[in-house]
């Protein structure tokens, strides 16, 4: 029926050690098959592969998400020569779309378990390998949070997946730990996976219901009501005992536990805030990555707080005031997303984590006299927390005259 172009030679980004990806796609009855040849011209060898597939069934697994895109919805340029001119008009794809995977939080859950219990048993392979499968799974379910991006190859879904902008803290360098492409102990590879989960639970929880489609209603509402908080904090409390030898699996399995222990441990909060491994300092005294030439401009409060007015990048409509210590402002600037320390609360709370009424940061501005940011963003949705769309709705008299 028709023959499918597809990978580096489509995208017109192959080189010279390129394999060739072509899909023949034949009508009839389901039918799958697959060749390899290595074609050799004058000067040199070429790696060939042919997947051949009835239409019916190929138009099907396009429905489907791509297993090399990291959950993210994929758009990969192909060409195509039809044999069959009647199939033209009914497929016509110079571009092939394939959504995105689903939120796998329950096997990114248990994978961290896997983790956990490879770490306990002394098995190092195995933690990581664990690892890396938890890694490749984060990006699905993070996906919930942030803007829809498409990606092309499994090289921009890498890179997508590595930078997506919200993230808990340390995330990018997590991922690359986890995945074995930056060196670390095991115990840096264990924690570096604990870290990506705890720290996407609260990003993902205005999501429930999304959760919930794909692995139930219990599920979603234990991200709800906290006891996935306290389940994880169950898988990553360090072992009280010294780990044990490995040893070869028996004929018989061992017996299962018959009841589940839940381990009483605070809520975590529900805030969307970046956890971090140790309660922020108090006052100008909480640690911060801020470029120092930024710093140095700051004049900030006794308590550390530079003031952050908010207002709508295209129409300038003022939306908000909140306050930003130096680390909240350089998560602003490193992520694209408004974070901001909460004085009540003392901790760091990004914008529509909770609420799902996120900000998308375009620009942040420094006054003249260094004690006060214009942050300018896309507001989805209201930015006050009574549902308004600006905190700015009450008006008050002026009864003073206006000199004509």
């Amino acid at each position: 029926m028709g023959i499918l172009l597809r990978g580096s030679h489509a995208r017109r980004a192959a080189t010279a050690h390129s394999d060739v990806d072509i899909d023949v796609l034949v009508d009839g009855d389901p039918y799958a098959a697959h060749r390899a040849y290595l074609a050799e011209d004058a000067t040199r060898l070429t790696h060939v592969s042919v997947a051949v597939r009835d239409v019916r069934s190929w138009l099907r697994r396009l429905g489907e998400p791509a297993d090399w895109a990291f959950g993210l919805p994929a758009a990969a340029p192909a060409r195509l020569l039809w044999a069959a001119p009647a199939w033209r008009p009914r497929i016509d794809l110079p571009v092939l779309v394939q959504p995105a995977g689903e939120p796998r939080l329950e096997e990114m859950i248990a994978t961290l378990g896997k983790v956990s219990g490879a770490g306990e048993a002394g098995d190092h392979t195995g933690v990581r390998l664990a690892a890396a499968d938890l890694a490749r799974l984060c990006p699905s379910v993070l996906r919930l949070a942030n803007p829809s991006v498409r990606v092309v190859s499994r090289r921009t879904a890498f890179t997508a997946a590595l930078h997506l902008p919200v993230a808990p803290p340390g995330y990018r360098e997590d991922m690359l730990l986890c995945l074995g492409l930056r060196p670390g102990s095991t115990g840096q590879v264990r924690a570096a996976a604990a870290r990506l989960v705890t720290g996407t639970l609260p990003l993902v929880r205005p999501y429930v219901a999304e959760v919930a489609e794909v692995a139930g209603p219990d599920l979603a509402e234990a991200l709800r009501d906290g006891r996935l908080d306290r389940y994880l904090a169950q898988l990553t409390r360090p072992a009280t005992h010294p780990p044990r030898p490995r040893r070869e699996p028996t004929p018989v399995p061992a017996p299962r536990a018959g009841q589940w222990v839940t381990v009483p441990v605070p809520d975590a909060p529900a805030t969307g805030a970046h956890p971090s491994p140790q309660p922020p300092a108090a006052g100008p005294d909480r640690p911060s990555r801020l470029d120092p030439a930024i710093a140095a401009r700051l004049r900030r409060t006794p308590d550390g707080l530079v003031a952050a007015v908010v207002r709508q990048h295209d129409s300038g409509e003022v939306l908000m005031v909140a306050w930003m210590d130096d680390e909240a402002l350089h998560r602003t600037l490193t992520t694209g997303r408004a974070t901001y320390w909460s004085r009540s609360r003392a901790e760091y709370w990004v914008k529509g984590a909770t609420s799902g009424h996120h900000q998308y940061v375009r620009s942040v501005a420094l006054d003249c006299d260094g004690d006060a940011l214009l942050v300018s963003v896309d507001q989805v949705g209201a930015a006050c927390h009574t549902g308004h769309r600006t905190c700015f709705f009450t008006a008050l008299p002026v009864t003073g005259q206006v000199p004509s």
